[in-house]
């Protein structure tokens, strides 16, 4: 049976296995869609990255999706994985294999051939919904009415399962609602466990609730028993240890689509001006590095007496959204100026693709140097330094109107 620490473990390995397609995946065999709404309305063979506003899968995807959008709407058939993390996600088509996702709510009302694992506020899996593989989720408010053919684990605040469950499942959460059909051993563990009338057991069933035991006799099928487990309890407290652990994952993951798709805007938008922000900087580093920390603590001091002005209002407020977005997408901007950088360096001559591509390997070498304790934040710090210099040298040089960024 899977268990929460397993769920921790499978969105780390998406994670990584993202990676390694887009470091091996050649750039020509992949769709690369940005902008403020991105429709895919012909088939597309190959992979797809995308990152927008608004995304609308509207015809068959004979590769991988990996994406990050404010909404995303999936009408058709993805033939294989579909990675994606967004604000809100409504897939009423067809996934081939794996579903990964993070989102604020999420809606799945199509079929997936293979697992699902899902991190998100709220998620609702609707009555025709079939997962073929194993479901794992982790959210605030979960509502299940579909059928699972796979191992069931859920973990939420509130949780309410109505649908099918074919294997094993084990549910835990704050107040749940059983109200559906399980034909393999069962684990339960919650704060409230309230039991609807169409709910059925078909083989053992061990649970915890923290009122004491229930009467589940007449939910009972060919001969199943179900046990009061003092020992779930425990399991409870290592539930909410873990439940931050899933989240965190769950958040980690989407920041990462979010990233990625920042890098491809930021590249196939602004090409020429980082390809002009990072001349001289092997040379000009530690120049550079002065110039983004007086960027990073002077234009807040500059925003507040501008502020002071009524004149200086309009400037202020750009300036202070300019701030909020280089700090925003920190991370995005450090690793494209990296990947010209290194461009430059080794005297190579890269394609856009390329350039997004070593972007994404520098985002996950800057993630996870970020979790060495201080000196993690520190490297960091002193990267992205260096990053704003460049930019913030390259916008007051600027030579031709559109280098700006």
């Amino acid at each position: 049976m899977l268990t929460m620490h397993t769920m921790k473990a499978i969105t780390i390995n998406s994670i990584f296995f993202l990676s390694l397609l887009l470091w091996v995946g050649p750039a020509y065999s992949a769709t690369i869609l940005t902008g403020e709404s991105v429709r895919i309305s012909n088939p597309v063979e190959g992979n797809v990255y995308a990152g927008a506003g608004q995304i609308t899968i509207a015809a068959v995807v004979n590769g991988d999706v990996s994406a990050g959008a404010g909404e995303m709407w999936v009408m058709d058939t993805i033939r294989r994985d579909l990675i994606v993390g967004g604000g809100r996600i409504h897939i009423n088509g067809v996934i081939g294999e794996d579903l990964r996702c993070g989102g604020g709510t999420v809606t799945l009302r199509g079929n997936v051939l293979g697992d699902v694992l899902m991190g998100c506020g709220e998620l609702e899996i609707g009555p025709d919904a079939v997962i073929y593989g194993d479901l794992v989720v982790g959210g605030g408010r979960v509502r299940m009415y579909g059928r699972v053919l796979g191992s069931v684990v859920v973990a939420g605040g509130e949780i309410e399962f109505n649908g099918t469950a074919e294997k094993d499942a084990e549910i835990r959460g704050g107040d749940v609602m059983l109200n559906g059909v399980f034909r393999g051993p069962c684990k339960f563990a919650a704060e409230t466990l309230r039991l609807g009338p169409n709910a059925e057991f078909y083989q053992e069933v061990r649970y915890w609730q923290k009122s004491g035991e229930v009467d589940m006799a007449r939910y009972l099928r060919s001969g199943a028993r179900a046990t009061f487990d003092e020992s779930l309890q425990q399991d409870m407290g290592q539930y909410k240890k873990n439940w931050f652990a899933q989240a965190f994952s769950a958040f980690f993951l989407y920041r990462l689509l979010a990233g990625i798709s920042m890098i491809a805007i930021l590249v196939l938008l602004f090409d020429q001006f980082f390809k002009r922000t990072v001349r001289d900087l092997p040379s000009q580093w530690l120049n550079r590095f002065g110039t983004g920390v007086l960027y990073i603590i002077g234009l807040p001091v500059a925003v507040i007496l501008l502020f002071i002005t009524v004149i200086g209002i309009p400037i202020g407020l750009f300036a202070l959204f300019f701030y909020g977005f280089t700090l925003g997408f920190a991370y995005s901007l450090t690793a494209t100026v990296g990947a010209y950088a290194w461009e430059q360096y080794r005297g190579l001559s890269w394609t856009k693709g390329q350039h997004i591509l070593a972007g994404v390997g520098i985002l996950l070498g800057l993630r996870i140097i970020a979790w060495i304790p201080a000196l993690g934040f520190l490297l960091v710090t002193i990267a992205a330094a260096i990053a704003f210099g460049s930019i913030v040298k390259a916008i007051l040089t600027r030579s031709t109107p559109e280098a700006a960024l």
